[in-house]
């Protein structure tokens, strides 16, 4: 008696993550590269300066109240708006 073995082939799966932009992956090199880059100059128009405060009490509630009557800007334009007028303020 002569026992037929079957061969099957795996099963094919597509690799896994995100295909690469160009021809081959990036090495470290060129991701750190372009990292450094998108942390430089995050987007047009912006100077990619990060800030993070803590708010006294009172300028927490003025920050408020312009959110309030500011309704259709959000509290990063109306923060940019004080500043730059601020500035303005003192050169005149």
């Amino acid at each position: 008696m002569v026992k037929i073995a079957e061969v099957l082939s795996p099963p094919i799966t597509k690799k896994r993550g995100r295909k690469p932009k160009g021809d081959r992956p990036m090495t470290a090199a060129e991701r750190a590269a372009v990292s450094r880059f998108r942390r430089r100059y995050p987007m047009e128009g912006y100077s990619g300066k990060s800030v993070s405060v803590m708010l006294s009490g009172p300028a927490h509630a003025a920050l408020d109240d312009l959110i309030t009557i500011y309704s259709d800007k959000s509290q990063k334009d109306i923060i940019d708006l004080a500043l730059i007028f601020l500035l303005k303020s003192q050169r005149e």
